[in-house]
């Protein structure tokens, strides 16, 4: 769109910018200098004529002050060692008459060394000691000196305290202070003005408050102090300099001198869009004309290619929109022949077609979503009944050796086949973007020994060398989810195990600490001496679905998933995984990760937390509602919970589970989520309105294992959700959290 403007413009509006832009540059900054060098003038002018007058003030004040302290009225205050009162009396009225014969000066003071006040033109001043005074302190060591000038914050008037050392025969006896009252310094309620152009002068003393400005309400105002204003401007010195500085949101130009003896700052500035005012004017109306003459020239040649343009800005815009995800909107078929036309009609069948294969992609995702939630529900529930009665059967200690063989492997197959409906669901939340990380404090190296652990019987019965190497200095208490890292572990031992005949499967893990020293980027290396991998293979491993061929998917069985999900659960840890493998001579698969260290040392995990010993929980005073529609599943959590001694009440669907709630208390509810009449959800929510039930812990027991199913159950009220097949080890878990204080 902007390319096509540009070429059919560009003959007319090159030149004609060009011209412009160099008129309307030259005229600005001769302007603009113009009016710089006057405002200067000016505001240098307005700031001597300001620092003359402080300082021709101090002077005077500096004069009367000698006078004073050498006067026959104040030496006479120590002449005596005991002065008498009318010493003191006639000082102090001598005091008061300057007072009154002086309008400037408010309060004359006479202190002795201890800053005691002997003698003042104001009676309540008697007595006072001011030796915490910097002026005082000064003065009792031999330096006459001047206070900051300060302003009233109501009256606005200005007023300064000087000191000087009373002086006898080379020895300081005392003190005299004088507090004076200035008529207005500076005319700073008014402007300067020249040819439309503004500048007032403002004082600022060294704490950066002002004690002039044209804003009164800043005057004296201790509360609104401006320390930046100072540090922006603090070389100026008594020489004075031009300045450019901000306050408050407003850039000034103008002038500024330091008054050393009262150590007060003068500016004396104005508003640069003020002051520049008159070269915007001349800058804006020259840009006006020009863009005048410009808007002339693109209507004559718009005028011929409008309708070109229309059309082509419109399928623009559209073909825009439509990259945008928009793709709802629909063309209309154009009646025109040329390209123009063609292009549209194009386009048309183009978003057409988009939007069929995007409403089949849609609903092929639904469907394949619904798919794996009903296979995943329909399998997990004989997959709860195999794994439960095997459980139930291997704590039989009456069983032969070899029934128990036959139940261990009935029981492993079962289990393997979880893993295959645990990972197709992985899967799919890997390419939903939906796969989520927990962060909880952890122990990697116990961690990775746990899993480690779980592979050694495998690794002996097929002769190979199964170790652990943690890296000694490495940290262990880390934050991550120890669950998903177990995860990818488990993948590359089972495996490494897998292709390996003999030799041995090594695992090595070290750490390697961040700049920032908050997180550690952990290395683990798995290195197995089984049948290698060529490269060929090698670039397509981490894919789903992919084996090495088809004959190795054959002879070791698999589904190509695990290092696909492996994959993208150590990027969600910020990591990376890869492969070094050569054919028959062995394979290492290397990935790290950047964990957040745990800040302490976390203890082991005690092992009788992972005991499935069910009888060392007694729980004989306990009431647990199961609700669930299955007969075997009822049985399988009876038989589990059996030997804890529990008292159980069984509900067949959800309102009958509401009702019983309602005629008796419960300890814990199990609730399956979906069953006939009433599904475990809504039971949920009706149990949670009963004022007596707001507190039972209530415990998903469910085949249905996506993330979403889990998230509304913890919205209805459920506290935890335990998915199916039913594991012992997290059964009993539940069972301790939730039923701690037994």
């Amino acid at each position: 769109m902007h390319n096509i403007r540009i070429k059919l413009l560009a003959p007319f509006i090159l030149g004609t910018l060009v011209l412009t832009f160099t008129l309307t540059w030259y005229a600005y900054t001769s302007a603009r200098q113009s009016l710089e060098d006057a405002i200067l003038l000016i505001s240098k002018a307005k700031t001597s004529q300001t620092s003359s007058a402080i300082t021709l003030l101090f002077k005077s004040m500096s004069t009367t002050m000698q006078g004073l302290v050498t006067d026959p009225h104040t030496l006479a205050l120590f002449d005596k060692p005991q002065r008498s009162a009318d010493v003191v009396r006639n000082t102090s009225d001598w005091l008061e008459a300057i007072t009154q014969v002086n309008e400037y000066y408010r309060d004359i003071m006479i202190v002795n060394t201890a800053g005691i006040c002997i003698a003042s033109s104001n009676p309540e001043q008697l007595g006072n000691n001011y030796i915490d005074k910097n002026y005082v302190w000064q003065a009792l060591h031999g330096i006459f000196n001047f206070d900051e000038i300060s302003v009233g914050r109501v009256t606005k008037k200005f007023s300064s305290v000087s000191a000087g050392p009373i002086d006898r025969k080379g020895h300081i006896i005392g003190a005299l202070v004088l507090v004076a009252d200035y008529p207005k310094i500076v005319d700073y309620e008014t402007d300067s003005s020249h040819d439309s152009r503004t500048v007032s002068t403002s004082l600022v003393n060294s704490q950066g408050m002002f004690i002039a400005h044209k804003n009164i309400e800043l005057m004296g105002n201790t509360e609104m102090r401006f320390p930046e204003l100072n540090a922006e401007l603090s070389g100026v010195d008594e020489q004075g300099r031009v300045v450019r500085y901000t306050f408050e949101n407003k850039a000034f130009i103008g002038f500024a001198q330091l008054e050393k003896t009262s150590n007060t700052l003068i500016i004396t500035s104005g508003i640069e869009d003020e002051v520049f005012a008159p070269a915007y004017k001349v800058r804006a109306t020259l840009f006006i004309i020009s863009l005048s003459f410009l808007c002339v020239v693109s209507f004559i040649v718009f005028r011929f290619a409008n309708n070109i343009l229309k059309s082509l800005m419109f399928l623009i815009q559209y073909a825009k929109l439509v990259s945008e995800g928009d793709v709802e909107l629909r063309l209309k078929l154009t009646s025109r022949r040329d390209e123009l036309g063609t292009l549209h009609n194009a386009l048309r069948s183009l978003v057409d077609a988009l939007q069929g294969a995007i409403q089949k992609s849609n609903e092929a995702s639904k469907a394949k979503s619904e798919f794996l939630a009903n296979m995943s529900h329909e399998i997990r529930t004989p997959l709860n009944i195999i794994i439960g009665v095997a459980q139930l059967s291997l704590r039989d200690g009456d069983l032969s050796e070899t029934q128990h063989t036959y139940l261990e492997k009935i029981h492993l197959a079962a289990r393997s086949l979880l893993g295959v409906i645990n990972d197709i669901l992985d899967i799919s939340k890997v390419e939903a973007g939906m796969l989520s990380m927990e962060r909880i404090p952890f122990n990697l190296k116990e961690n990775m020994a746990n899993f480690v652990a779980v592979h050694q019987e495998n690794a002996r019965e097929k002769g190979i060398d199964l170790s652990l190497e943690y890296s000694a200095g490495s940290p262990s208490s880390l934050i991550g989810d120890p669950m998903r890292i177990g995860q990818v572990l488990n993948n590359l031992l089972s495996n490494a195990l897998k292709f390996t005949q003999k030799g041995n499967v090594s695992v090595r893990c070290w750490g390697e600490p961040e700049k920032n020293g908050n997180t550690v980027i952990m290395h683990v290396s798995v290195t197995d001496t089984g049948i290698g991998m060529s490269k060929k293979v090698i670039n397509t491993l981490f894919q789903p679905f992919t084996q090495a061929d088809t004959s190795i998917s054959r002879k070791f069985g698999g589904t190509g998933l695990g290092l696909a999900i492996s994959k993208r659960i150590v990027e969600l840890m910020g990591g990376k995984i890869w492969v070094e493998s050569k054919e028959r001579q062995g394979s290492t698969f290397f990935f790290y990760m950047k964990l957040p260290l745990a800040g302490q040392e976390l203890k082991s995990q005690d092992e009788s937390s992972l005991s499935t010993n069910f009888d060392n929980l007694d729980l004989k005073t306990r009431h647990i509602l199961i609700a669930e529609d299955n007969p075997m599943n009822q049985f399988v959590l009876q038989e589990l919970l059996r030997p804890t001694g529990v008292q159980i009440t069984m509900a067949n669907n959800g309102q009958e589970a509401v009702d019983a709630v309602q005629a008796k208390s419960f300890d814990l509810v199990f609730m399956d989520m979906q069953m006939p009449i009433m599904g475990g959800l809504e039971a949920t929510l009706k149990i949670r309105e009963l004022p007596k039930a707001k507190a039972i812990p209530i415990i998903a027991v469910t085949a249905n294992a996506m993330e979403e199913d889990k998230n509304k159950g913890l919205a209805a009220g459920m506290n935890a959700y335990l998915t199916k097949p039913i594991d012992a080890t997290k059964l009993l878990y539940m069972l301790r959290v939730w039923l701690s204080n037994n």
